[in-house]
């Protein structure tokens, strides 16, 4: 089976600001295997890059593995191999599903025949930046009837203040382990009054002691979700009883696969799930967009924020997911 490997440098339309720093642009990996698309974004904060990406993948092709076994034994083989490299895994897993679903000639969604009745909407992300440019921002984000914004400077409040005075709209915070326990508790009253109704992964992932105090001392009814801290499906139980959710991306967990296996393990657990993406073209959003039967949240706003998608897809029109009706995960090349 012929493959093709690539990096792309992804323009962003805006510079994207968290609590980590500001981006202006993403090199992501794209690969071909056969008919199969994948793309892998690499997550930063775990030392995974682009470059090591090609390496790895270059490599491990040119020993022609056995692509006729499942999707599952081969993601697995994969980091068993190179271990931590989840990004190079979702890529790989990509590009064999979309591979089977044009065997198949239907959709994935199709195939796995989930309910699309009741999917989430989509947040569109708003990213830190000085009050003015996250104003404009807002602004220009009107399309979208729900928000998510990054926080975790010294003028969150200030700013989560202005933007509720101006839109009023449900939002959804992301602190990316900006904040502590009690800043915390001492914010979430405001939160609530202000139309929060989702927190994600507020401390640092390592501090359970403090996840176990605001699951115990909230004054509110908004929910604690995980990021970080739950990177895959191993991670998962661990957080029963000290948040209410997790966010699954495939960037983050190793691909399609792995993806449903964290859904299915936080529903064991009483877990909810939001559905979230790292900065990824349409071809990766496309693909995290066929679990959204699985959510209860989706921020598939990825591609929404790229200035030169290479790729066509899932459309999102006022945050509802436009699915496309091509077989496999049904993005088509556009710009390459």
């Amino acid at each position: 089976m012929n493959f093709h490997c690539e990096i792309r440098e992804l323009p962003l339309r805006d510079p994207f600001g968290i609590s980590r720093g500001t981006r202006r642009s993403v090199r992501n990996f794209f690969l071909r295997i056969g008919d199969g698309w994948g793309e892998g974004a690499p997550i930063y904060y775990k030392g995974q890059t682009a470059d090591a990406m090609l390496q790895m993948a270059q490599e491990w092709l040119a020993e022609k593995p056995d692509f006729l076994r499942p999707i599952e034994e081969i993601i697995e083989e994969l980091l068993r191999r190179y271990p931590g490299q989840t990004a190079l895994a979702q890529a790989v897993d990509l590009a064999l599903h979309d591979a089977w679903g044009k065997r198949k000639e239907k959709p994935l969604y199709e195939l796995w025949g989930w309910p699309w009745e009741n999917i989430p909407i989509s947040s569109f992300t708003i990213g830190m930046d000085e009050m003015e440019i996250v104003l404009e921002k807002v602004d220009r984000a009107e399309e979208y009837p729900l928000l998510k914004i990054k926080t975790g400077g010294p003028r969150d409040l200030e700013i989560l203040q202005a933007i509720h005075e101006r839109t009023g709209k449900p939002l959804l915070i992301d602190a990316n382990e900006g904040w502590s326990a009690e800043q915390t508790l001492d914010y979430l009253p405001r939160l609530e009054r202000w139309g929060v109704l989702l927190l994600e992964q507020p401390l640092p992932s390592r501090d359970r002691e403090g996840y176990r105090r605001l699951r115990k001392e909230n004054p509110t009814q908004i929910p604690i979700f995980i990021d970080e801290g739950a990177q895959g499906p191993e991670e998962v139980e661990a957080w029963a009883g000290l948040a209410d959710g997790i966010n699954i991306k495939l960037a983050k967990c190793g691909g399609m696969d792995r993806g449903k296996k964290m859904a299915e393990i936080a529903q064991q657990c009483g877990l909810k799930v939001m559905l979230g993406c790292m900065i990824e073209s349409s071809l990766g959003i496309s693909a995290a967009a066929h679990l959204a039967p699985l959510a209860e949240f989706a921020d598939l706003d990825g591609a929404a924020l790229l200035g030169n998608d290479p790729f066509t897809g899932m459309i999102l029109e006022k945050g509802r997911l436009i699915m496309p009706s091509q077989p496999g995960i049904g993005a088509q090349v556009r710009n390459w």
